[in-house]
């Protein structure tokens, strides 16, 4: 006891009393922290690192929108399975923005339009196919007769039959002037035609069709020996 009160100086009390109030101070402090009051301010600069991250409990809701970019990530810390492919929704790939970009320009330019017209001889002329400043007239009578005629000056124009080969142009097609488009082949109750049309704008048309008279019998089972029937296509790039 005389040895202890030998050691008990004024200065091991006080000291002692110092670090009590230290420890239990810091406990205080560290138990009594009120709600939400650590923010970023609080947080000295790279004390955060990701092995001190609980896995998983970062996620995209609570990452402010643009506030990571890729300067942001460390090269190669990322791999395919710490991303939610969810997350990219919203991320285009350079090269798929571009095949988008490519297929919206083919939908506003490129086009297919059905040609189909089905009448009786006698029936008054019917524009078939209006594109391009191109007009196609068909006329039902004895035999199928296609007229084109353009809007647009310096055009060319041909045509070609599957029956025989024959061939007609015209590389100066202008308004105001008549193109036989079927060249008034009768080369059968039913013919094959390929036509091309273009613009100096670089418009195209193709049409291919076949014209298809009920000489021989009546159309699709109608009931009358003099129907016409034009059908096909025209693809205009």
């Amino acid at each position: 006891m005389k040895h202890l009160r030998k050691r008990l100086t004024y200065a091991n009390v006080m000291s002692s009393i110092a670090v009590f109030l230290v420890l239990g101070g810091t406990a205080f402090a560290a138990t009594q922290l009120g709600k939400n009051s650590v923010g970023s301010k609080q947080i000295k600069k790279n004390a955060v690192t990701s092995a001190k991250i609980k896995k998983n409990a970062v996620s995209g809701a609570k990452i402010k929108n643009g506030a990571v970019d890729g300067a942001k990530v460390k090269d190669g810390s990322l791999t395919g399975s710490d991303i939610n492919l969810g997350t990219l929704g919203t991320v285009p790939n350079a090269n798929t923005a571009n095949s988008a970009n490519t297929a919206n320009t083919a939908k506003k330019t490129d086009q297919i339009i059905n040609i189909f017209y089905r009448g009786k001889e006698g029936d008054s002329p019917q524009n078939i196919l209006n594109v391009a400043g191109l007009t196609l007239t068909e006329t039902c009578e004895s035999s199928n007769n296609i007229d084109a005629r353009t809007s647009v000056a310096h055009s060319v124009i041909d045509v070609v039959t599957a029956q025989d080969n024959d061939y007609e142009a015209n590389i100066d097609f202008n308004p105001g002037e008549l193109f036989e488009i079927d060249m008034g082949h009768d080369q059968g109750p039913t013919e094959m035609y390929t036509a091309q049309y273009t613009t100096p704008a670089g418009v195209n048309v193709v049409i291919i069709w076949h014209d298809v008279d009920a000489e021989e019998g009546p159309i699709f089972g109608g009931s009358t020996a003099d129907e016409c029937l034009v059908a096909g296509l025209a693809y205009v790039s």
